[in-house]
């Protein structure tokens, strides 16, 4: 672990090689840190908002997100799809109901509604709050 944190910390400074072993094994472990429920240390905390921060004149790089070539990823609209579909059945619609407004709103058929319902209402429903907080209703 200790030197997967020097991964770490190498990768937010920027000195490693993309797409090394060591580079990928550093955004995993990023990954794992940011998904698990333990508190961020606080070096780490601030060393990702520098990178983030458009403000910050020190960081001599900056960490961006950059979509990949092609069309949109269907991971985000079908989330985006899930959480609409969520928030109508939670509002009292019946799913059916919930899935041809979503058809509606999206534009998409209903396999994909029905595709993207099946797979992220398990998380969605795990983890309501980080899914339907008040920020994110922007996004669906």
């Amino acid at each position: 672990m200790v030197s997967g944190f020097k991964d770490v910390i190498s990768w937010l400074h920027g000195d490693l090689k993309k797409g090394s072993a060591e580079e990928l094994e550093a955004r995993r472990l990023i990954a794992r840190l940011l998904r698990s429920s333990r508190p961020l240390n606080l070096s780490f905390r601030f060393m990702l908002a520098d990178l983030i921060d458009p403000d910050d004149d020190i960081a001599e790089h900056r960490l961006e997100l950059k979509r990949r070539p092609g069309n949109r990823s269907s991971r985000a609209d079908h989330c985006r799809i899930a959480v609409y579909v969520w928030r109508r059945t939670a509002a009292g619609v019946h799913l059916k109901a919930a899935v041809g407004d979503a058809m509606d709103h999206f534009g998409v058929k209903r396999s994909t509604v029905m595709a993207a319902w099946s797979k992220w209402r398990p998380h969605i429903e795990r983890y309501p709050k980080f899914y339907t907080r008040e920020e994110s209703k922007n996004l669906a």
